[in-house]
């Protein structure tokens, strides 16, 4: 039989016309049909060649098939950069042997960018992306796959993964899973994938492999009382140190007078001398924009969102202020709306505006930048990535994207502008999400032969997770962590749920709320706390609330879901209050 040729391809390379093509088929000369050709075929070559491990993580992946005899759920515990993916890879190659498929979740779609690369590399096309940057028809075409095609592959994605029709699910892989990222919070469904990975496994009788540096605290408490499978990987692969980690006073810098905008002295010359080596720079930002502050230096007014109880952040380049809540974008006023004046003026930074610093401060160094802004299309992240990987640019300026899993072979220096506004944060996890962010960006240093070092520019340096931080002392932290939310009743002891309220008339949302909360009091005591104000107010003209359930561990969940149905039933029985929206949110992260 002779080869197949693609229309498309023979119209190009023998110049004719579809119509001189259709009268050639309608002589049987050429045939023509139609064949589905899935559009995610691998044409790599794959070498199939499994990376060699180091002692301790041949000794770490004994131990985890050693675990999963009698755990489902194990955790290995593993310091950046001390190879968890290369065991992560042994163990897909051992399911797909067996027949099965594996499950590699990622928190960010970014990563599945390098990993891909590297799974692709041994897995060929067994290996499937999905996240929520691919089209309709793309995820159709990775669906109808699954669903038609039972062989072994292993699926690289984002929490949305999780809904595919695996038909021979072997093991799920939840790799940095203490992510936040991890928690779909809105809209519903209101889920943590962590979590659904465990009960999507268990369902088709499957292992799970949790895997981070910084475990969730909740995660690490039941490994350490048995309930999960504990494996500990302490040492970077092949001996590579931790990077140093130096914390920079800011307010002594600004008495000194040796800070200039964003970035102290000491921070710009071991910037300026690691790009003189020829190494690279992460300076990591967790604010997008270019400034988060628009103010009249006049009468203090502050441009806000019209929708939303929140000042607007002004970007540079869109030449506008915009609302990172409701997307809402505003004109910068040259004169202020309040007193008439021409005053207002930008303050702050984001990482548009480091950029720009960056540029002027290091002449001659070439600049990117990773955020949300840059990464809009399906193709932004693996076209950053690769260009930082090959050295095309020598500093990256980024927000919590660049703090996860990545791999940079020359970067040297990190450089943490601020760590107060993630420590800063009126919530309860608050420290552990400083602190897991804070370890993960200081691991994207001195990945190779090299230690590499991490400045930490903050107004609060005897704060007690700066100095677990410097000592790389995850233990001590969690110790530290635990006993915090002992005393006041948090996870890992209770379960807390989140009950929000939102009206767009404020008075009757506060009167709502009074009740809903005595209601819930007069049932469950002073485990109701609230109603209070969240930290944003108003969201998209709708005013909010929240009311604070803390449920001890023991309690009957199904008990405490019909409890609350019941009230909300009674509560929606008054007519001025079927406008309300009440919904919950549970184990926030």
């Amino acid at each position: 039989m002779p080869p197949e040729v693609p229309r498309q391809h023979l119209l190009e390379q023998s110049g004719l016309s579809p119509a001189i093509l259709a009268a050639l088929a309608s002589k049987g000369i050429v045939e023509i049909f139609t064949r589905e050709i899935n559009r995610f075929n691998y044409t790599g070559t794959e070498q199939g060649e499994l990376p060699k491990l180091s002692a301790p993580q041949s000794e770490a992946l004994d131990s985890i098939h050693r675990m999963f005899i009698d755990k489902n759920v194990t955790l290995l515990h593993g310091v950046t950069s001390s190879g968890k993916t290369e065991i992560y890879i042994h163990l897909i190659d051992y399911i797909l042997n067996k027949g099965s498929q594996a499950l590699y979740l990622v928190p960010e779609i970014a990563l599945t960018t390098q990993l891909t690369r590297r799974l692709q590399k041994v897995f060929g096309k067994r290996v499937i992306i999905y996240h929520s940057k691919f089209s309709d028809n793309e995820r159709v075409d990775i669906w109808k796959r699954m669903l038609h095609d039972p062989s072994p592959c292993v699926v690289i994605g984002a929490r949305s993964s999780l809904f595919l029709p695996f038909s021979r699910l072997g093991l799920v892989i939840v790799d940095e899973e203490h992510e936040s990222s991890y928690k779909q919070f809105d809209p519903a469904p209101r889920y943590n994938a962590r979590d659904c990975a465990i009960v999507l496994a268990s369902m088709h009788g499957a292992k799970t492999l949790l895997g981070s540096a910084t475990p969730a605290i909740e995660t690490y408490y039941k490994a350490l009382n048995g309930r999960y499978g504990l494996v500990t990987l302490s040492e970077r692969y092949e001996g590579v140190q931790l990077p140093l980690i130096e914390i920079v006073d800011l307010n002594d810098e600004r008495r000194r007078g040796r800070i200039s905008g964003p970035m102290s002295a000491r921070l710009a010359m071991m910037s300026r001398e690691a790009v003189k080596g020829g190494e690279q720079v992460i300076l990591f930002h967790n604010r997008r924009g270019f400034a988060p502050v628009v103010v009249c230096k006049q009468c203090g007014y502050v441009p806000k969102c019209q929708n939303c109880d929140v000042s607007l952040t002004y970007h540079r380049k869109a030449g506008e202020m915009v609302c990172h809540y409701c997307g809402a974008t505003y004109k910068l006023p040259t004169i202020c709306p309040a007193c008439k004046e021409p005053a207002i003026e930008v303050y702050g930074y984001g990482t548009e505006r480091i950029e720009e610093i960056a540029e002027s401060s290091f002449p001659g160094a070439r600049i990117m930048r990773m955020d949300l802004d840059t990464t809009r299309n399906k193709d932004s992240y693996l076209n950053i990535i690769n260009d930082f990987s090959l050295g095309k640019a020598d500093i990256l300026v980024g927000t919590q994207m660049v703090t996860k899993g990545l791999d940079f072979e020359r970067v040297s220096l990190v450089g943490i502008l601020n760590a107060d506004n993630l420590i800063n944060f009126p919530d309860f996890r608050a420290s552990e999400r400083a602190f897991n962010m804070l370890e993960q960006v200081a691991g994207r240093a001195g990945r190779r032969n090299k230690r590499g070092l991490v400045i930490v520019q903050t107004s609060q340096p005897a704060h007690p997770i700066l100095s677990y931080l410097q000592a790389h002392n995850y233990e001590g932290f969690y110790e530290h962590e635990l006993e915090e939310r002992r005393r006041y009743g948090y996870p890992p002891f209770t379960r807390v749920i989140n009950i929000y309220l939102k009206h767009r008339d404020e008075d009757l949302l506060i009167r709502a709320a009074a009740g809903y909360a005595e209601t819930l009091r007069h049932l469950f005591g002073n485990r109701i706390l609230g109603p209070d104000e969240p930290h944003i107010a108003r969201i998209q003209s709708l005013y909010i609330r929240k009311i604070m359930l803390k449920v001890e561990i023991q309690a009957s969940m199904s008990k405490v879901k019909a409890i609350l149905r019941s009230v909300y039933e009674a509560q929606m029985a008054d007519k001025s209050l079927r406008s309300l929206v009440v919904y919950y949110d549970v184990d926030p992260m």
